[in-house]
């Protein structure tokens, strides 16, 4: 799907590239509709699982952000071809899992969105709209999957530089002003 875009890769592509059969394919799964289903669910229930184990976890709200942040970092190097035909390939999917996948997106979004007001009735976070902020953040992310997979440390380091974007902004204290 990656390369060739969800509208002109076959189910024999699928095949070759798995080195099974076309009617090995459809034992499993019944159409290539149902795959990219399958691959959005997939990413959603994980994410959703690991947004919700860090929003309610005891760390700071900063500690937080910073975890997140590591999150979506390794999600966009990790799983780099699902996330880039994400917003690509959303469109093929039936109004059925469309509304599934919609809904899954949404209570992320509400997890998200609520930690971002935490943290801003706290006074961690400046005074932002909280869907603009995850918006910016996943974003920023997101922009992530245009770079070839880092080693462990350039990840690390990626990380860093992004929590650190994600914490305090890109102005120096001295430029605050």
């Amino acid at each position: 799907m990656e390369e060739k875009g969800f509208a002109a890769m076959s189910v024999q592509h699928i095949a070759d590239s798995l080195e099974f059969s076309k009617a090995n394919f459809y034992h499993h799964i019944d159409s290539k509709e149902e795959l990219l289903y399958d691959i959005f669910l997939d990413t959603l229930e994980y994410s959703l699982r690991h947004i919700e184990e860090i929003v309610s976890s005891d760390r700071s709200i900063p500690d937080q952000l910073r975890a997140l942040v590591e999150f979506y970092v390794s999600l966009m190097f990790d799983r780099r071809a699902t996330m880039l035909v994400w917003f690509r390939e959303r469109a093929h999917l039936t109004d059925a899992h469309l509304k599934e996948i919609s809904r899954l997106e949404q209570k992320i979004g509400a997890t998200l969105e609520g930690l971002y007001a935490k943290g801003m009735n706290a006074g961690y976070f400046k005074t932002m709209r909280p869907d603009v902020l995850r918006m910016a953040i996943f974003g920023m992310c997101f922009q992530l999957t245009r770079l070839a997979k880092p080693d462990r440390a350039a990840t690390a380091e990626i990380t860093r530089q992004v929590q650190e974007l994600a914490c305090t902004g890109l102005l120096t204290s001295n430029q605050q002003s």
